[in-house]
């Protein structure tokens, strides 16, 4: 029994020896799992666009370092900037390895994230670290500062803004092509406009406020708003607020300036036809029309004619401004008075062109000039003319102006006439007047902020040379007064009044009766003389 047990413990010692021998067969034939490990410093950073900062890699296999080539990468929705490694881009003994990351010179946006990615090939497989990067722009403080002409001003006077914009780099600098918002707060109204400073960092505005029915405060700032879009960033501004008084106007405050239309002063009895009922009624309701003459007795209404030379329509008006000019003077009111206009016929383009062409240059006329083609049909000697310009016109009423012109018809037949009359020296402005003439097309159609444009057109019934017109754009389309289409005087968002009726002796729509005796006008004009 002792020899068998022995035998049984010997037996099972061997087992367990071969058990254990293959066990650690086993275990040394199984590979054992490596692992890579990428360690960045900083994992992420923030940054100046412009400016570098430097990325330390360490690479490490089951712990320990590492030697191995990096690829770097940068991955961003706009400029990526750069990464500088050495050559060649490996990781030393030590599983050590730094770069240095440069941002972009220049971004548009406040936060710019930037992802940095290096990137180690292990047997066949990638491991990656990504390092987050944001980016912000270099911001120049800035600061702004307005002024204005005047603090208290009559509904329909324009008041003139100016607003200066600085930056400080080392010192207080002038900000050149800054667009400022101009924001104008009227009761419950805001108003909003924006000019663009000069090289002295320095724009002006004009504002105008009309048909005011009670004192109001205009409260008035200006704004410039953070800028990333060019090579310096600018952080943005407001300026302190400044305040302006305004009260309504009232008959009589602006003198009235009316202006006749082609021929209108080669009689004495042209003349007062039209404006004889229209200043009796003005003046019973409180209105002043400057006089041209304060010397004579009674209202001198203005006159002009073109001269024996080819003068278009902005050489008149250039002359016309001139004589208004002088006239208030003469009538103890400063050159720059605000006014208001009634005009008749192309009286109405005289005004018009001195509302939208301020200061134009005016002398010649150039024949050969086609829409499309570079400047203006008009041009001069490098001296303005033109010395009466929107910021000092308040009211623009137009009665039968042919803003889109008369039929090509109307234009040949006034020719003939004038062939045989004793004004050739009006013939130049004829063509000026049809459709789609160069002047009429250099002008356009639609005006200015600064003026209050009213127009008046009368429809007879019948239109000679031409067909019905809607240039309104409502879909009903008028005839004419008997000249000038009915829809014609009408500006692009500005009010039209059309009266349909007969001509005289029948009715008081046709084109010189609407001026001249036709109430209902009148009654147009004064109201919104006011309003």
């Amino acid at each position: 029994m002792e020899i068998k047990g022995k035998i049984v413990v010997i037996l099972f010692s061997l087992l367990i020896i071969m058990l254990s021998i293959l066990a650690m067969n086993v275990h040394h034939g199984k590979k054992t799992e490596t692992e890579i490990k990428l360690i960045a410093s900083p994992s992420n950073f923030t940054i100046e666009e412009g400016k570098s900062i430097s990325i330390n890699l360490i690479a490490l296999k089951n712990g320990f370092p590492l030697e191995c080539k990096v690829e770097w990468s940068v991955k961003s929705n706009g400029s990526t900037g750069k990464i500088i490694s050495p050559f060649p881009s490996e990781t030393n003994k030590n599983g050590y390895l730094k770069v240095k990351y440069f941002a972009p010179d220049d971004i548009n946006e406040l936060n710019h994230k930037v992802d940095i990615i290096a990137k180690v090939d292990f047997n066949g497989k990638e491991f990656c670290k990504t390092i987050y990067g944001y980016i912000y722009p270099k911001l120049y403080n800035t600061s702004i500062f307005i002024s204005y002409d005047r603090s208290n001003i009559i509904a329909g006077e324009t008041c003139h803004l100016k607003a200066i914009l600085l930056y400080f780099d080392k010192k207080w600098l002038p900000l050149p092509n800054g667009k400022i918002k101009w924001e104008f707060h009227i009761g419950n109204r805001t108003i909003e406009k924006e000019s663009k400073t000069n090289l002295f960092g320095i724009t002006k505005i004009p504002f105008f406020y009309s048909n005011a029915v009670s004192n109001v405060t205009a409260d008035i700032e200006a704004i410039y708003e953070i800028n990333l879009s060019g090579k310096m960033d600018f952080n943005g501004c407001k300026s302190k607020g400044i305040k302006i008084n305004i009260r309504p106007e009232k008959p009589g405050d602006f003198p009235g300036v009316l202006i006749h239309g082609w021929t209108g002063s080669i009689s004495d009895s042209i003349i007062n036809f039209t404006w004889w009922n229209l200043t009796k009624k003005l003046q019973q309701h409180g209105f002043k029309i400057l006089d041209f003459d304060p010397i004579k007795p009674g209202i001198q209404w203005l006159t002009y004619d073109p001269g024996w030379e080819n003068h278009h329509i902005p050489w008149i008006a250039a002359k016309v401004s001139q004589r208004i000019r002088k006239a208030l003077v003469l009538n103890g009111y400063p050159p720059n008075q605000t006014i208001d206009i009634v005009a008749h016929s192309m009286g109405g383009l005289v005004a018009r062109f001195m509302a939208e062409h301020y200061m134009g240059d005016v002398d010649y006329w150039n024949d050969s000039w086609m829409p499309g083609d570079n400047g203006m049909p008009w041009y001069g000697d490098g001296d303005g003319d033109v010395v009466i310009g929107d910021s000092q016109i308040d009211d623009l009423i137009m009665v039968g102006t042919p803003s889109h012109g008369v039929p090509p018809n109307i234009n040949e037949s006034v020719l003939q006439v004038i062939n045989y009359a004793a004004f050739p020296w009006w013939v130049a402005q004829v063509p000026d007047m049809i459709y789609g003439s160069p002047f009429l097309k250099a002008m356009g159609y639609k005006g200015v902020d600064d003026v209050d444009y009213y127009a008046v057109g009368g429809d007879i019934g019948w239109i000679f040379g031409g067909v019905p017109k809607d240039f309104d754009g409502d879909g009903i389309a008028h005839y004419s007064d008997g000249l000038c289409p009915t829809e014609s005087p009408y500006l692009e968002g500005k009010p039209l009044y059309i009266l349909v009726g007969k001509a005289w002796p029948y009715g008081e729509e046709d084109h010189l009766s609407l001026m001249g005796i036709n109430n209902k006008v009148r009654e147009y004009i004064i109201k919104h003389l006011i309003d």
